[in-house]
């Protein structure tokens, strides 16, 4: 492959990306509410799309960080190398500035737990992830299972991964929520059919709060 035509093809596959805005809009609690359905929708995608790729005995996070090093190793023979560095690079700076203007990156949101740095990264991650799989799409001849994780991420949701929900492994994503001036994180485990918990955005997953007096601890691993 020529070097201009190289480049051509990193550009149409980092485009798809540009419509992305990440970890926006912040919603209110009714708003992110009325959205759910269509986010478990997406994950349930995510899920079925990943399907093939999971080994007997394995985990579903297994099946889509394995995918990764496939992906890669089919785009590289379909003539498309390091297409997934650009977009790792454009998927980082416009999820870091978007952290840093929307969520206090500079006012002390990473020195306990998960940071808004470490969400720029996820993103960067996934968009990597997108683009190594389209790169090589005709070789991996099934869904990508990445463009769902996309999909989230273009609702400015935060999706994360894999975790042990009350012993099952669930999909968890974010949403970014306001209460008058206060900004919260809303966690969102897949199937729940509203936000049931929020956290704090320097936080990942701990120190959850229940929003109704009703509802149960949760024990996220």
């Amino acid at each position: 492959m020529s070097q201009s035509n190289e480049t051509l093809s990193i550009n149409d596959h980092i485009s798809k990306l540009k419509s992305i805005k990440y970890f926006v809009p912040a919603r209110t609690i009714d708003e992110a509410n009325s959205i759910i359905p269509k986010v478990n929708e997406t994950i349930d995608n995510y899920v079925k799309a990943l399907a093939p790729w999971k080994r007997d005995g394995a985990t579903i996070q297994h099946a889509s960080d394995s995918l990764w090093d496939l992906a890669r190793i089919a785009a590289v023979k379909a003539g498309s190398p390091n297409t997934w560095d650009a977009a790792w690079d454009y998927a980082w700076k416009e999820a870091s500035y978007s952290a840093r203007n929307n969520y206090g990156w500079y006012g002390g949101g990473y020195v306990l737990g998960e940071s808004a740095r470490d969400a720029a990264r996820d993103a960067a991650k996934y968009a990597a992830r997108y683009i190594a799989y389209e790169s090589a799409k005709d070789k991996m001849q099934s869904t990508n299972p990445f463009s769902f994780v996309i999909d989230l991420y273009s609702m400015g949701l935060r999706p994360t991964y894999f975790r042990k929900v009350d012993e099952q492994e669930k999909f968890v994503v974010d949403f970014s929520l306001k209460d008058g001036n206060k900004f919260l994180t809303g966690c969102h485990v897949h199937g729940d059919k509203e936000i049931l918990f929020t956290h704090q955005w320097k936080e990942y997953c701990t120190n959850l709060v229940s929003l109704k007096e009703e509802t149960s601890s949760r024990l996220l691993a």
